[in-house]
């Protein structure tokens, strides 16, 4: 597996497994012994790290953003990609009004994304 630059997840709902992907990631990069080669970061429309999409589980803020920050895996919230280029991710993170409050640009090597869970139309539309 070749990782050499960056490492971002996106996603819009269904929140659990790119944490789980995150960390199983992270474990493995350690095993290896790369995971000083592979700076990560994990960008998520979430209001806070742990709210998965949920409103948080117990102290589910405290516990992920501390499992994050002990693995070196920097974070941003609120955040919705743009556009993605060959090596380069663009976010923008947005204020709790949803006013653009910063821009960033991302450079990768290899990226994960999970799409928006919508469920089957007729769930999602009752």
């Amino acid at each position: 597996m070749t990782i050499s630059d960056s490492f971002h997840i996106g996603k819009d709902s269904c929140f659990g497994p790119a944490y789980e992907f995150a960390m199983i990631l992270d474990t493995e990069l350690k095993k290896r012994k790369i995971r000083d080669k592979v700076p990560m970061t994990f960008v998520t429309s979430e209001p806070y790290i742990g709210h998965l999409g949920l409103g948080g589980v117990g102290d589910s803020k405290g516990m992920l953003e501390a499992e994050m920050r002990q693995r070196h895996i920097k974070w941003l919230t609120n955040a919705k990609t743009t556009k993605i280029e060959a090596g380069k991710m663009y976010v923008e993170t947005v204020d709790k009004n949803g006013e653009t409050d910063g821009q960033h640009e991302l450079d990768f090597s290899f990226s994960m994304m999970l799409p928006a869970f919508r469920g089957i139309p007729a769930v999602a539309n009752v």
